[in-house]
């Protein structure tokens, strides 16, 4: 594989983020985030996953109001935009740079953001989620870090911890989905989401890449009405 060419590097206070492209076709790009490999735009189908199955789980025809957290390269929303019940997208990012980037074209996606279904809110998850009003959005999804076992910043540990699942349980409607993205299996978010939501359901995503096997997971919890 040929070495990628680093389109941009930007440092702030919480990380050095680096956008690289590998030449195609189709042009493969790359977001590192403190020297770790975040994700990539040849392997899509897990982040796609995310949308797909919570919007599969969602009854009725809309329209839908979906946060997500983390905008990455673009791949989650645009599977949620593909779902014409979906009527806003409320997405959450801690880097404004991403935002810029596409934007400025070094990275497809300023479509996504022009798309006026889409609300982009610079901000921390850990703050912005919680501060939404209770009951008033259909999903909420996590695609923040790696998961609870693989962190690139380990303060986004709380992300993962029932106090700030609860939290985000409670901006749902009754059958709302709380979805969650893990690079690796952690079967303890089974017990989490359902204690924060009701239910809680583990899929496990297949994936190959560079020649290994391995899984990714998607935790998804649907939101108890009954519940306080």
């Amino acid at each position: 594989m040929s070495e990628p060419e680093v389109l941009a590097r930007h440092r702030n206070e919480v990380a050095e983020l680096v956008l690289r492209r590998r030449p195609g076709p189709p042009p493969v790009y790359e977001l590192v985030v403190d020297g770790v490999f975040a994700m990539d735009s040849a392997h899509t189908e897990t982040e796609r996953a995310l949308a797909e199955l919570t919007l599969a789980r969602l009854d009725g025809d809309g329209p839908l109001t979906v946060v997500v957290g983390g905008l990455g390269l673009g791949h989650t929303g645009r599977a949620l935009l593909a779902d014409r019940r979906v009527a806003r997208v409320h997405v959450v990012e801690l880097h404004a740079v991403l935002a810029e980037w596409m934007r400025a074209g070094l990275l497809p996606g300023a479509d996504l953001l022009a798309d006026p279904r889409v609300r982009l809110q610079i901000a921390d998850v850990a703050d912005a989620v919680p501060a939404l009003a209770p009951g008033t959005v259909d999903a909420v999804l996590l695609d923040v870090d790696n998961g609870p076992g693989f962190l690139v910043h380990q303060g986004n540990a709380r992300l993962y911890q029932e106090a700030f699942l609860a939290a985000a349980a409670r901006t749902l409607r009754p059958g709302g989905i709380l979805a969650i993205w893990s690079a690796d299996p952690a079967p303890a978010l089974v017990g989490s989401l359902s204690r924060a939501c009701g239910t809680g359901e583990e899929v496990l995503l297949p994936v190959r890449r560079d020649g290994r096997e391995f899984d990714h997971a998607v935790y998804l919890g649907r939101s108890d009405h009954s519940k306080p």
